[in-house]
């Protein structure tokens, strides 16, 4: 029978549709139709045709009043007509179904004036039979609202996901995200920034900026467009800190954007701040080197003061000279010759002409106009008076049986110079102003198995030649004697040797009184005094030992080799080695010289007093021991002094 809910048709006596689960009834205003109708008799049959001229009716009112209906054409039983004349009924669904839920399809009914009815039924129930298998029923099924409710939700999804990728992935939704205030990409960030500053939101312009600059830092990436407006914002609100600052930041660690020297070097200017002029001109210099643009270097020549200018043009002189440094604006003129000053303030200020004696000057000036500092003008002035030439003589090298004597004459190129002075000396040290000054007369050698005479030339500019000196073998007596040596002592005693113990337990205690301390001596010194003269103690490494004795008795000490107080000079003199040599101007006269570096020389005091030293020298391990002989006036030793230097 048929479902009257869904139309579904099924065999069989079923009480339930087996599709949609409805009551199934004969009498429930759907007679059972096809082979049920059959069973059912001439009344079932009549009774399918009269709810069929009932649905018919039914769907003509609905189609007049607007109702829209599926329609299906169910052929009646087929007769020895044509196919075009079968005769068929139109059934609503309704009619079909009974209960008004929803309408199916409605069957066209052509009537024909003569028909077999068992016929009809048996081919309307085979029609409903084909349609049913072409699932017609299907579209008389219930609305799915599972799906339709997955299909929305998908579609919903599907919106969100494109909304963000919009927002997200492209750079419109990125700016309508920085618009919005919301997390975005510094590119979208410094957009809107720009875009905020051209309206005339200088601080919502750099509060996108801020981020954006937060956000290329963090990623280790620059946009030098981008600071650039920052700065510009940053000065269009007063913060002009800020802008120097990021102006600074931009051409340090990319030179090449004039931009940001122009709007620095503007800043500077001004600024109000002492030191910042100044800055400007130093920062147009470095912007010139950096950039290669010449307006740079143009400005800063308008700007700072001209550099200093000087009368003498640098180079090499032979002779000393005098130069002005002055600056033709006016201004004043701070020079050095300190290679390591800086100028201005480790400069002196120029008010006179300066002198350059000889050597090798390096010149440094500036000049100043308040605050702003002149480029440096630098020279180089070698003063190098010329040098003598070495000295000669006429007496060869080599070895004599007789005592010599030797001319000197200066060199080739200074023979006609009458401002040459030759210095000499035969005692083995080396010639100074100290030195005998050769007069032309020849000068005696000394005899002994070797004797070396030593000069040179000094001319009018002070200029010292190379030494000459010239060895010879004079094998002629009587030899000089030998010099002073460390073991000849004073009364056994030993210098920084004998202790105090020692010693004032062979001369008494004496008078401790206040020693002059004597920087040689990193310890302290102690002095005593005795009738005799003195004695001074210093702590070594263990005990007080002796390091002077100064005694002016006979009667007490001797000196080395039987001299003493009392003893004309020539008789002390003539106790040592003696070369000969002459006094110099000064009136000192050297004794010998030894390579190791003991000597022997006289000395003479203060020419007031008319006294002299004769004093001997032992040099050993950086160390020396001296015998100083006093002479008075009438030429004889008053006191001998042995001491030791560190």
């Amino acid at each position: 029978m048929l479902c009257p809910k869904c139309g579904y048709y099924t065999d069989g006596e079923d009480t339930v549709c087996p599709e949609c689960g409805a009551i199934l009834n004969a009498y429930s205003g759907m007679p059972a139709g096809g082979a049920e109708a059959i069973r059912q008799g001439r009344r079932a049959r009549q009774a399918i045709r009269d709810a069929a001229a009932k649905q018919d009716t039914e769907a003509r009112r609905k189609r007049r009043s607007g109702a829209s209906h599926a329609t299906v054409e169910i052929p009646l039983i087929r007769d020895n007509q044509t196919e075009d004349d079968t005769p068929s009924f139109t059934v609503s669904e309704k009619e079909i179904l009974g209960d008004g839920e929803s309408e199916g399809p409605v069957f066209e009914r052509r009537r024909r004036p003569v028909y077999d009815e068992t016929d009809a039924i048996e081919e309307q129930a085979r029609a409903y039979t084909e349609w049913i298998e072409k699932g017609g029923h299907q579209r008389l099924k219930m609305v799915n609202w599972m799906k339709i409710t997955m299909a929305v939700t998908l579609a919903a999804i599907l919106a969100v996901v494109g909304a963000w990728l919009f927002l997200k992935k492209t750079d419109e939704g990125q700016k309508l995200m920085a618009r919005l205030g919301r997390e975005a990409n510094s590119s979208a960030l410094w957009s809107v920034g720009e875009e905020l500053m051209n309206t005339g939101d200088m601080e919502g312009a750099i509060v996108n900026f801020e981020k954006a600059k937060a956000q290329d830092e963090a990623e280790e990436h620059e946009d030098v467009d981008g600071l650039l407006m920052l700065a510009s914002a940053y000065e269009a609100v007063g913060k002009t800190d800020e802008a120097a600052a990021l102006y600074e930041r931009i051409y340090t660690n990319t030179p090449s954007r004039t931009e940001a020297y122009v709007n620095h070097i503007r800043i500077l200017r001004s600024s109000g701040r002492p030191g910042d002029k100044a800055k400007a001109g130093e920062l147009m210099k470095t912007a010139y080197k950096m950039t290669g643009d010449s307006s740079f270097e143009t400005q800063r020549r308008d700007f700072v003061p001209a550099p200093p200018e000087v009368d003498l043009t640098a180079g090499y002189y032979e002779a000393k000279k005098y130069i002005a440094i002055t600056s033709y604006q006016g201004y004043d003129v701070y020079y050095t010759f300190d290679e390591n000053a800086e100028l201005p303030a480790g400069g002196k200020l120029w008010t006179e002409r300066v002198f350059l004696d000889e050597g090798i000057w390096n010149l440094r000036a500036v000049a100043v106009n308040g605050e702003l500092v002149s480029d440096e003008l630098k020279g180089t002035y070698k003063i190098i008076m010329p040098s003598p030439q070495t000295p000669g003589c006429n007496l060869a090298p080599g070895a004599y049986k007789t005592r010599q004597k030797v001319k000197l004459r200066p060199g080739k190129d200074n023979e006609n110079d009458d401002d040459i002075v030759i210095y000499y000396t035969v005692d083995g040290s080396i010639p100074d102003a100290d030195s005998p000054i050769y007069t032309g007369e020849p000068v005696q050698l000394p005899s002994g198995h070797t004797v070396t005479i030593k000069a040179v030339a000094v001319n009018k500019y002070k200029k010292v030649s190379n030494m000459l000196e010239v060895s010879y073998k004079i094998e002629a007596k009587p030899y000089p004697l030998t010099a002073w040596e460390k073991t000849e002592t004073i009364a056994g005693l030993e210098l920084n040797k004998t202790t105090m113990t020692e010693f004032q337990s062979a001369f008494g205690t004496g008078t401790q009184v206040e020693a002059e301390q004597n920087p040689d001596f990193e310890s302290e010194l102690r002095k005593y005094e005795y009738p005799w003269g003195y004695a001074v103690m210093t702590m070594g490494k263990r005990n007080w030992v002796l390091v002077e004795l100064c005694f002016n008795d006979s009667s007490t000490f001797k000196a080395p080799r039987g001299t003493g107080v009392g003893d004309p000079m020539e008789f002390v003199v003539g106790k040592f080695k003696d070369l000969g040599q002459v006094a110099s101007a000064s009136g000192n006269r050297g004794l010998y010289s030894l390579d190791n570096g003991s000597d022997g020389k006289i000395w003479k005091q203060e020419e007031k007093t008319g006294k002299k030293i004769v004093r001997y020298r032992i040099k050993t391990e950086g160390h020396y021991y001296v015998l100083d002989y006093y002479i008075s006036q009438n030429g004889t030793v008053t006191s001998v002094d042995w001491w030791y230097k560190p």
